[in-house]
Protein backbone atom coordinates (compact mmCIF):
# COMPACT_ATOMS: atom_id res chain seq x y z
CA UNK A 1 0.00 0.00 0.00
CA UNK A 2 2.86 2.38 0.83
CA UNK A 3 4.35 1.71 -2.62
CA UNK A 4 1.06 2.58 -4.33
CA UNK A 5 0.76 5.83 -2.35
CA UNK A 6 4.38 6.72 -3.17
CA UNK A 7 3.76 6.04 -6.88
CA UNK A 8 0.56 8.12 -6.86
CA UNK A 9 2.32 11.00 -5.10
CA UNK A 10 5.14 10.81 -7.64
CA UNK A 11 2.67 10.88 -10.54
CA UNK A 12 0.83 13.81 -8.98
CA UNK A 13 4.07 15.78 -8.72
CA UNK A 14 4.99 15.01 -12.33
CA UNK A 15 1.54 15.86 -13.68
CA UNK A 16 1.03 19.01 -11.61
CA UNK A 17 4.51 20.52 -11.84
CA UNK A 18 3.86 22.21 -15.21
CA UNK A 19 0.75 23.81 -13.72
CA UNK A 20 2.62 25.05 -10.69
CA UNK A 21 5.66 26.26 -12.63
CA UNK A 22 6.28 29.96 -12.48
CA UNK A 23 5.05 31.59 -15.66
CA UNK A 24 6.79 34.59 -17.12
CA UNK A 25 5.13 36.94 -19.52
CA UNK A 26 6.98 38.32 -22.50
CA UNK A 27 6.56 41.93 -23.54
CA UNK A 28 5.58 41.70 -27.21
CA UNK A 29 5.06 45.43 -27.73
CA UNK A 30 7.17 46.82 -30.57
CA UNK A 31 8.79 50.05 -29.42
CA UNK A 32 11.18 50.64 -32.32
CA UNK A 33 10.30 51.28 -35.97
CA UNK A 34 11.95 52.56 -39.12
CA UNK A 35 9.56 54.05 -41.68
CA UNK A 36 10.02 55.87 -44.97
CA UNK A 37 8.39 57.09 -48.14
CA UNK A 38 10.14 57.14 -51.50
CA UNK A 39 7.92 59.93 -52.82
CA UNK A 40 10.27 62.20 -54.84
CA UNK A 41 8.57 65.43 -53.75
CA UNK A 42 7.35 64.57 -50.26
CA UNK A 43 9.72 61.78 -49.23
CA UNK A 44 10.56 61.27 -45.59
CA UNK A 45 12.29 58.94 -43.20
CA UNK A 46 11.47 58.35 -39.53
CA UNK A 47 13.23 56.24 -36.92
CA UNK A 48 11.41 55.69 -33.61
CA UNK A 49 13.24 54.29 -30.61
CA UNK A 50 11.06 54.17 -27.48
CA UNK A 51 9.95 57.79 -26.92
CA UNK A 52 12.38 59.48 -29.34
CA UNK A 53 11.82 60.02 -33.06
CA UNK A 54 14.23 61.23 -35.72
CA UNK A 55 12.58 62.84 -38.73
CA UNK A 56 14.08 63.66 -42.14
CA UNK A 57 12.09 65.26 -44.95
CA UNK A 58 12.93 65.90 -48.61
CA UNK A 59 10.48 68.70 -49.40
CA UNK A 60 11.66 71.12 -46.72
CA UNK A 61 15.12 69.56 -46.28
CA UNK A 62 14.57 69.19 -42.54
CA UNK A 63 16.27 66.94 -40.03
CA UNK A 64 15.23 66.53 -36.42
CA UNK A 65 17.46 63.93 -34.74
CA UNK A 66 15.72 63.81 -31.34
CA UNK A 67 12.02 64.64 -31.18
CA UNK A 68 10.33 63.58 -27.95
CA UNK A 69 7.18 61.64 -28.86
CA UNK A 70 4.20 60.07 -27.15
CA UNK A 71 2.99 56.60 -28.10
CA UNK A 72 -0.68 55.77 -28.56
CA UNK A 73 -1.52 52.13 -29.32
CA UNK A 74 -4.81 51.03 -30.83
CA UNK A 75 -6.17 47.69 -32.06
CA UNK A 76 -4.68 47.83 -35.57
CA UNK A 77 -1.45 49.69 -34.89
CA UNK A 78 0.33 52.50 -33.11
CA UNK A 79 0.70 56.25 -33.43
CA UNK A 80 3.62 58.43 -32.38
CA UNK A 81 3.18 62.17 -32.08
CA UNK A 82 5.42 65.06 -31.18
CA UNK A 83 6.20 68.66 -32.15
CA UNK A 84 8.71 70.48 -34.29
CA UNK A 85 9.09 74.25 -34.60
CA UNK A 86 6.64 74.04 -37.53
CA UNK A 87 3.94 72.17 -35.63
CA UNK A 88 2.78 68.68 -34.82
CA UNK A 89 4.19 65.57 -36.47
CA UNK A 90 2.25 62.30 -36.34
CA UNK A 91 3.46 58.90 -37.53
CA UNK A 92 0.78 56.23 -37.81
CA UNK A 93 1.89 52.62 -38.26
CA UNK A 94 -0.65 49.88 -38.90
CA UNK A 95 -0.47 46.13 -39.35
CA UNK A 96 -1.25 46.11 -43.09
CA UNK A 97 1.63 44.95 -45.25
CA UNK A 98 3.05 47.55 -47.62
CA UNK A 99 4.87 47.47 -50.96
CA UNK A 100 7.54 50.18 -51.10
CA UNK A 101 8.70 52.21 -54.12
CA UNK A 102 11.29 49.51 -54.91
CA UNK A 103 8.62 46.79 -55.03
CA UNK A 104 9.62 45.12 -51.74
CA UNK A 105 6.98 43.98 -49.27
CA UNK A 106 7.26 45.41 -45.77
CA UNK A 107 5.63 44.31 -42.55
CA UNK A 108 3.74 47.55 -41.85
CA UNK A 109 2.10 50.50 -43.60
CA UNK A 110 2.96 53.98 -42.37
CA UNK A 111 1.42 57.41 -42.76
CA UNK A 112 3.18 60.65 -41.86
CA UNK A 113 1.13 63.76 -41.05
CA UNK A 114 3.37 66.82 -41.12
CA UNK A 115 3.16 70.46 -42.23
CA UNK A 116 -0.29 70.04 -43.74
CA UNK A 117 0.68 67.00 -45.82
CA UNK A 118 -0.32 63.37 -45.42
CA UNK A 119 2.16 61.00 -47.06
CA UNK A 120 2.01 57.22 -47.11
CA UNK A 121 5.01 54.94 -46.72
CA UNK A 122 6.15 51.61 -45.31
CA UNK A 123 7.67 50.55 -42.00
CA UNK A 124 9.64 47.74 -40.44
CA UNK A 125 10.24 46.81 -36.82
CA UNK A 126 13.55 48.01 -35.40
CA UNK A 127 15.42 51.33 -35.32
CA UNK A 128 17.94 51.34 -38.18
CA UNK A 129 20.49 53.99 -39.07
CA UNK A 130 19.76 53.31 -42.73
CA UNK A 131 16.23 52.38 -43.70
CA UNK A 132 15.83 48.79 -44.91
CA UNK A 133 12.54 49.87 -46.49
Amino acid sequence: MKKIIAILLGLTNVLCSPLMAKTTSTDSVIREFTASSGDAKNGWRVVVKNDVMSLETIRHNEYYPRLKVKRLAYSKGVEFYGKTRFGEVVLNINGKRCRDHNGRMNEFSATLHYRGKVTKGCAVRGAYGYAPT
